[in-house]
């Protein structure tokens, strides 16, 4: 599983919404209030959730009222229950968010939730948002901290990178990922397309069970440039 970061919801996915939806059941999602808290109004916008999984994020923004909105997931588990979940499931696509085949500045937001970090560079992923964001368009993400990445380490080094298991939901579900520091977030490919209109990192102590008390994820919204 730890070498196979891609497909890895294909095998635990039902274990996740399983896990995601008992969780989250009686307490708030911090992560999903960030991002709602950024949102513009979705009033006749187009709107791309990178990372989509079952498609629950898509439902809310059915719900605020986006004009079209698209997902792509790189599990194929994932995409299959998106599209029973959604008003338009011929809007969901199996696909990575470094190269889609969207049209230039077609999207008035980009939304990743938890999927950003699955990537070991970022490069190719921003250029390609700011491709298909409007002038002006917004990229809001939510990512695990880095500071987090660290304390689950083998190798307790700031810029050493590895994959990590990170334990969710009472560690009843394991998913993994690369480490990353927060230069990697807000890189010089990262400002070259876009600018910081919020940052907000929070700190989740149910889900993410640490002594140190660290944040479990950052959160960022960037304009395009």
């Amino acid at each position: 599983m730890k070498n196979d970061i891609k497909s890895q919801y294909n095998k635990t996915g039902k274990q996740y919404l399983l896990g995601q939806q008992s969780f989250f059941s009686k307490r708030e999602d911090q992560a999903i209030k960030f991002i709602v808290s950024s949102l513009p109004d979705l009033k006749g916008k187009n709107i791309l959730d990178f990372g989509c999984g079952n498609g629950g994020d898509i439902k809310r923004y059915e719900k605020m009222g986006a004009k079209n909105i698209y997902g792509v997931d790189v599990s194929k588990f994932m995409i299959s229950e998106a599209k029973k979940n959604v008003r338009e499931p011929k809007n969901i696509f199996l696909s990575n968010i470094q190269k889609t085949k969207f049209k230039d500045k077609y999207f008035d937001v980009v939304v990743g939730r938890f999927s950003l970090h699955y990537l070991k560079k970022f490069d190719l992923a921003y250029k390609e948002i700011s491709r298909i964001l409007k002038d002006d368009g917004c990229l809001i993400f939510v990512v695990h901290h880095p500071f987090k990445d660290l304390v689950m380490q083998k190798i307790k080094e700031y810029n050493n990178k590895e994959i990590i298991e990170v334990k969710l939901y009472k560690n009843k579900v394991s998913v993994y990922f690369p480490t990353h520091t927060l230069q990697d977030y807000l890189s010089k490919s990262f400002f070259e397309y876009f600018m910081v209109d919020a940052f907000r990192e929070e700190r989740s102590p149910e889900e993410y069970l640490n002594k140190f008390k660290l944040p479990g994820f950052i959160g960022v919204k960037a304009v395009k440039r």
